[in-house]
């Protein structure tokens, strides 16, 4: 070998020797009980693909349902608007009506002027509910006449099969003709009788079955403050020691009564064929269908003042085939006297009947005659025998919920003409 190669290959083995030395050794292999840099660092993420909303067709938009799970809630019309829970326990009502008139008295009495006014007579918002499946309550205000008004507001607790316990303000269960609503009469108005005998809205408690709607057999007892639920002026006032005029210094208006003059009001009534008895009007048609009803008031005089009332009373309603008749016998009496019971004299007696035939699907005719007798002399220049004509038609557009009535009255006092005043009413019924 020469000299030239013999030294290239000297050099050539020191650079691959440097080369060697300068190179990575390769990692031992693994010990799979020993954690590895893939154990420690986060896994890649994997991309969730975002799930698309469900189609929401026009017919689920415009029939609004609600699932809890405990069936389905449903909201609709039934004789008002309602909506109710799908497990039943909970449902909510809503029903108006308004009733628009036209008035006009004509008296021939000297120095008496002829009256006439349009006006809003009743504009009723009502809210009946139900919750808990054995408990109901409702709410019903009154915004006609230019002012608010609370008509009823009680609830029911179902303590039986058709037993309940009613507590609130409501009518009293004392004349047929009270208990029918306003909107479901034969004519424009009820009968004198109803005023003087004091059927009307009272607060308190009483135990029923479903009376409103004529079972076989209705009934409730109970017990009222006795003095209606009309607002009074109730506060302090200072009298001034000179003059002797007072002046109000606190309080407001209230119907809760400052005496105590409880009232106990019972009712029972038997109805045969179905009959709707707190409805005037034939509107359902069919065969003889009738009701009879008897109730009673005893007044206590807590407040000892001596002017306790005792009232009883008898109805009836009979319908076939379109033709209606309604009517009811009323007395009271008065405490003449220390002892509530015993030093009761005969005051007032009175009837009212009336009729009523459905001349066509849409027009009924219908006339009453009602009688109040005074038996005691009053000083009270309203204490006065009267007599009630009355005469009307109306016209239905769709049953008691859109309704057109007119009619002609004449109420007498004793003493005048038959002609001495006449009223003229027109108005109408619209709800829903």
């Amino acid at each position: 070998m020469t000299t030239k190669r013999a030294l290239l290959a000297a050099v050539l083995t020191q650079v691959a020797g440097l080369t060697a030395a300068t190179a990575q050794p390769e990692p031992p292999p693994s010990d799979e009980d020993e954690a590895q840099p893939g154990d420690v660092a986060p896994p890649a993420e994997t991309p969730v693909e975002a799930e698309e909303p469900p189609e929401v067709t026009a017919e689920e938009v415009a029939a609004p349902i609600i699932d809890r799970g405990d069936g389905v809630a449903e909201v609709g019309y039934d004789k008002g608007f309602f909506i109710k829970s799908g497990d039943g326990k909970y449902e909510l009502k809503l029903t108006g009506r308004i009733q628009p008139f036209y008035s006009g008295t004509f008296n021939k009495g000297e120095g008496a002027a002829d009256k006439h006014a349009f006006e809003i007579r009743r504009t009723r918002l009502t809210v009946d509910a139900k919750v808990h499946k054995s408990i109901g309550w409702k709410l019903q205000w009154d915004f006609g006449k230019g002012f608010l008004t609370l008509k009823d507001a009680h609830f029911d607790w179902k303590l039986a099969d058709e037993v309940w316990v009613r507590v609130g303000q409501w009518k009293r269960p004392f004349s047929r003709q009270q208990i029918n609503s306003s909107g479901r009469l034969e004519l424009t108005t009820r009968a004198i009788t109803d005023s003087v005998f004091g059927a009307e809205r009272d607060i308190g408690i009483a135990i029923r079955n479903d009376y409103e709607k004529s079972p076989n057999l209705e009934w409730i007892v109970g017990v009222f403050n006795g003095q209606g639920v009309g607002s009074k002026l109730s506060g302090d006032v200072e009298v001034d020691p000179l003059t002797g005029e007072g002046e109000i210094t606190g309080g407001g208006f209230t119907n809760v009564p400052s005496r105590f003059k409880p009232a106990f009001i019972g009712r029972v009534g038997l109805n045969e064929g179905g009959i709707k008895g707190y409805q005037e009007v034939d509107l359902e048609g069919g065969p003889l269908r009738w009701g009879v009803g008897a109730s009673v008031w005893l007044e206590a005089d807590r407040d000892k003042d001596d002017r306790a009332n005792q009232k009883v009373q008898l109805d009836y309603v009979v319908k076939v085939s379109g033709f209606s008749t309604t009517g009811g016998v009323y007395g009271m009496s008065s405490q003449q006297g220390p002892k509530t019971f015993s030093d009761q004299g005969l005051s007032h007696v009175g009837f009212h009947l009336q009729a009523g035939y459905l001349a066509t699907p849409a027009v009924q005719v219908a006339a009453r005659y009602a009688l109040v007798d005074v038996q005691t002399d009053f000083e009270s220049a309203s204490a006065v025998d009267l007599q009630e004509l009355g005469l009307g038609a109306s016209y239905f557009v769709k049953g008691h919920d859109a309704k057109f009535q007119t009619a002609v009255r004449i109420v007498k006092p004793e003493g005048a003409n038959l002609t001495d005043s006449v009223v003229l009413e027109v108005g109408a019924n619209v709800g829903f």
